[in-house]
């Protein structure tokens, strides 16, 4: 692949606290070839742009491009990579240096400050990250309350039998994820 422009976005929602990232990468003729919508957990604005980043030049280097033009509307992270500015966190030190080492990975790569509407399409993505995160809390919460309700209808018995079964459960799914480990 010749040339790939990636545009990159995050976003931090405060209650609960959580952010999303959205990263879409677009091919030299403006075809989206890949696009991510996801969660990250806790993190600040900067350094979830920065993880978008760092997540995007790895999948850029699946493609084996030539070139990569990165997009973003943070300023900060734009001019940290730049060498225009420093960043004085230590925490951001530390993703700044993960990432010029992804993208030094790269044979040519440019990371340029947009402004957000030029970047719509990836801040979409990070929204699409917490509406379905939402749409998810919301189905567990029905189906936590339809489990409650036939609760209530069972027996001692029956209530000692299922919980035997959930033991038995939990105990099976958690050897397995220490084997998959």
């Amino acid at each position: 692949m010749d040339k790939l422009f990636i545009n990159i976005s995050a976003a931090v929602q405060r209650d609960p606290p959580k952010a999303a990232i959205g990263i879409s990468i677009e091919d030299k003729d403006g075809n989206i070839i890949e696009e991510v919508s996801e969660l990250i957990g806790r993190a600040t604005a900067n350094v979830a742009v920065y993880k978008a980043l760092i997540e995007g030049c790895r999948r850029a280097l699946a493609y084996a491009p030539q070139s990569v033009i990165f997009f973003t509307a943070n300023h900060v992270v734009a001019n940290c990579l730049n060498q225009i500015s420093e960043t004085r966190r230590p925490d951001l030190q530390h993703l700044n240096m993960i990432a010029k080492e992804m993208l030094n990975r790269l044979p040519s790569w440019q990371v340029n400050y947009v402004h957000s509407g030029a970047n719509q399409n990836a801040q979409v993505l990070v929204e699409k990250a917490f509406r379905q995160q939402a749409r998810t809390q919301r189905q567990r919460e029905q189906m936590e309350s339809k489990i409650a309700a036939k609760i209530k209808d069972l027996s001692d018995t029956e209530l000692k039998e299922l919980l035997t079964q959930l033991d038995a459960h939990t105990t099976t799914n958690s050897k397995r994820k220490a084997l998959n480990l």
